[in-house]
């Protein structure tokens, strides 16, 4: 049976926030569902800044992990400095692929630092674009981070020393098997777009697991490194297609 994660990309002040209110309010009535949240250290991308940046919104990210939902550091500032899709090879620009070892450890020690002094950190990065190299999974090694919401495959797998757990779509297509993590960006959600997700999550509610619980969860022997060559393989020739 397949288990779901649902994850936010882009949580900043200056969000969309009637865009994410449907899901505060759904999440608020199922609290079974915990959702993972991407949340912008110290968001300079303007791109992100679709609306008056709130007042309180450190305050609201405490909220939620009162809640029991899970907080990944994405990225530093959401300025995306490089060309390239790194380690994955699906984005074309990066905040961080490419950059020397050191200079990337010191980008996500700052922004480690913003988290843990508002009291939000946790041990699991979320890259913007998708793109991240090798350096940048050893830097978050050496900070103690644990897991990396991005990768291939159905099934959780370690680089590293850190556990990668997939990330494939936006959208809850699945195998019926295996573990699929959905991606959403609320800034260009629109309203059908959120009714289809708030009518699947509700629907499959069961379903659904928190990232923590996903990080334990690994293939069928055998399973692995197959099922993420197809899936690359898939990903990548989609990729040309649209380019």
């Amino acid at each position: 049976m397949s288990r779901f994660i649902v994850r936010f990309d882009d949580i900043c002040p200056g969000m969309d926030w009637s865009r994410f209110a449907p899901f505060e309010a759904f999440f608020a009535a199922h609290p079974r569902i915990k959702p993972l949240l991407g949340v912008v250290p110290d968001n300079r991308d303007p791109k992100l800044d679709v609306q008056p940046r709130v007042a309180d919104f450190w305050a609201r990210v405490r909220s939620w992990r009162d809640q029991g939902w899970t907080i990944a550091q994405h990225g530093y500032t959401h300025v995306y400095s490089r060309p390239g899709g790194g380690l994955l090879g699906i984005g074309s620009k990066s905040e961080f692929t490419g950059l020397p070892l050191a200079e990337q450890q010191r980008m996500l020690a700052a922004g480690q630092a913003i988290l843990q002094a508002e009291g939000v950190w946790q041990p699991y990065f979320m890259a913007p674009s998708h793109s991240f190299d090798l350096d940048t999974l050893r830097a978050l090694r050496a900070l103690g981070f644990k897991g990396v919401t991005d990768g291939f495959g159905v099934y959780p797998y370690e680089v590293e020393g850190l556990t990668l757990v997939p990330q494939l779509l936006a959208t809850p297509r699945h195998l019926g098997f295996g573990l699929y993590t959905i991606c959403l960006h609320t800034n260009e959600m629109n309203p059908q777009r959120t009714d289809a997700m708030l009518r699947f999550m509700a629907d499959h509610e069961h379903a659904f697991i928190g990232f923590e619980e996903a990080l334990a969860r690994r293939a069928p022997a055998g399973l692995g490194a197959p099922l993420r060559a197809v899936t690359q393989a898939a990903l990548h020739a989609a990729r040309r297609r649209r380019h």
